[in-house]
């Protein structure tokens, strides 16, 4: 007897359906090609179409290739409002407040573990020849996370900054 372990990510979804997965979720610009193959579709066109698509709904962007075909790249823009949006309408204040903290002391850990005072000081250290390699690998992972962190605790103040006059809105359309 054959046992499953996860399940696979596409279980259930249609090919466009993977598509919009992937190309929602994209962090850099990617052929219509690299797309198709991380859906696991088949189908070129099916991949091109939803693609375009997208783009016409405003969800991703196209950008011209190295070799002059299309790239399609996400939409900073609306995936930040998105984000804001989830935040206003599924968090309160007061968890917004708390997360902020927990990111900040998650932050403050790794000034006093590394001995720095800002990201830019612990980027400075990696140039440090006493490091090992596991430690410059270590403090380079970090430094992604921190920089995630930053982001996150920007798009908390600004979702806290916007609270009441969205409160406040959603409350008038009801």
């Amino acid at each position: 007897m054959v046992e499953r372990g996860l399940a696979s990510w596409t279980e259930g979804l249609s090919a466009r359906e993977r598509v919009r997965e992937i190309a929602t979720t994209l962090t850099k610009p990617r052929s219509v090609q690299w797309v198709k193959n991380e859906a696991q579709i088949s189908s070129w066109q099916t991949a091109k179409d939803e693609l375009e698509h997208l783009v016409e709904s405003g969800q991703v962007h196209v950008t011209e290739g190295n070799n002059g075909n299309p790239k399609y790249a996400p939409n900073y823009q609306r995936r930040y409002l998105d984000e804001l949006t989830d935040l206003l309408n599924n968090h309160t204040r007061v968890e917004l407040h708390e997360e902020i903290a927990s990111i900040q002391d998650q932050i403050e850990e790794w000034q006093t573990r590394f001995d720095v005072d800002s990201q830019d000081a612990l980027e400075f250290t990696l140039t440090n020849s006493d490091l090992s390699g596991e430690e410059i690998f270590t403090r380079e992972t970090v430094l992604r996370q921190w920089e995630h962190y930053e982001d996150n605790k920007q798009l908390l103040k600004h979702a806290l900054e916007l609270y009441d006059d969205a409160k406040t809105k959603s409350q008038k359309s009801n």
